[in-house]
């Protein structure tokens, strides 16, 4: 009877000193946040892991993504978070030319999804495509929801995505699907609403750890901010944009009505400059005039675009996003020559017949690989 409570009283002790390891670190990160004070990358790291490993309470996880927002996102949390999911993440090999032209999103200028069907456009013209993607959180259709409306299954099994890459030369990579961790706050992101470390991540993540990165980022100060870390992860070749309308609204893709910022890394070599639709033969265009809807509008926008039948805004948009990928990929000398490219593709009916080809072997490998499907 003695040895029972012996071991019930260190199970309570052993208990209550777990609880204070577990609660203590909590609160020393939400002090800091509430007194302005940035997380080491080891500290982002831990924080991280503990969200992920489901140590933190919704609760504590909002106020932390909240206070870490309002605060200012450095360099060195971005690092730390990009270090912990890339740990717990699932890999998958590809093509070490492939190209990702994920973007932060977060915006809020309501455009239909250009950078998806850029790189539609893209890979049509001969440049390797994976691209990381997930539902909706801050806009109203994701690249994950404008795809599956194109009848495109977003959650192939690992085997059956590479299979489509090797076959066709396009990837998606569904997010939830690769980093299965992230479930933890899907919910919780999609109740905030707001932006937070997670839009700055998800370009980074990318499970096939592409080094050719095309980037849209809702806020200027944030080009630095990923420059520091494409940096330091060895991006072979990225391009960091960041543009202006007339109407004073920040955009996440380049602008088709003012100025476009952008930042590129090659190979450890960081350039800036601005770049103007004129310098491309563009015509100016309102934002309205490039502006989306549901997961269906946006879906009958790239079947428009794909087809020719889209107006020029709507083309003249994918083109100049498309143009970038192609640069981007090393396959286009410049992002004039990335135009031609582009262009050439959309033009010649190729990028509607690659696109029809790679929805036709998705869903093939759908039925292949159903029992694998979530």
């Amino acid at each position: 009877m003695q040895s029972i409570l012996f071991i019930n009283l260190h199970l309570r002790i052993f208990a209550i000193i777990c609880q204070q390891v577990s609660v203590m670190p909590q609160k020393k990160l939400l002090q800091k946040l509430l007194a302005g004070e940035n997380f080491s990358q080891d500290e982002m790291t831990f924080c991280m892991n503990s969200i992920m490993d489901g140590l933190f309470s919704e609760s504590v996880i909002a106020a932390l993504l909240a206070l870490q927002q309002k605060k200012g996102i450095t360099p060195a949390e971005t690092a730390g978070a990009y270090y912990s999911l890339m740990e717990k993440a699932s890999s998958i090999e590809l093509s070490e030319d492939a190209v990702d032209t994920c973007g932060t999103g977060g915006d809020h200028a309501g455009t239909y999804n250009i950078s998806t069907t850029a790189s539609i456009i893209a890979n049509s013209a001969g440049i390797p495509i994976a691209k990381h993607g997930n539902r909706s959180v801050t806009s109203s259709c994701g690249s994950a929801d404008v795809l599956e409306a194109l009848g495109f299954t977003i959650d192939l099994p690992p085997e059956a995505t590479k299979e489509l890459f090797e076959r066709t030369g396009f990837a998606f990579l569904f997010a939830p699907l690769y980093h299965p961790s992230m479930k933890r706050v899907a919910t919780l992101r999609r109740e905030l609403g707001i932006r937070t470390i997670f839009n700055i991540l998800g370009p980074l993540i990318n499970p096939a750890k592409t080094k050719r990165q095309l980037v849209g980022v809702f806020n200027q100060e944030l080009m630095e901010l990923y420059t520091e870390v494409f940096v330091q992860t060895d991006a072979r070749h990225a391009l960091i944009v960041h543009a202006m309308t007339e109407e004073g609204i920040a955009l996440d893709e380049p602008s088709l009505n003012g100025p476009t910022h952008l930042i590129e890394i090659q190979n450890g070599t960081v350039r800036r400059q601005t770049l103007y639709p004129e310098e491309f033969g563009l015509t100016r265009h309102a934002l309205a005039e490039i502006q989306g809807g549901s997961k269906d509008e946006n879906a009958l926008i790239i079947l428009r675009i794909l087809d020719g039948s889209a107006p020029e805004a709507h083309l003249d948009a994918a083109l100049y996003t498309s143009a970038m990928a192609c640069y981007v990929s090393g396959k286009a000398e410049s992002i004039d020559a990335g135009f031609l490219m582009a262009g050439d593709a959309l033009k010649s009916g190729r990028s509607e017949r690659a696109f029809k080809e790679i929805v036709r072997v998705n869903r093939e490998l759908t039925g292949k690989y159903r029992k694998g499907i979530n």
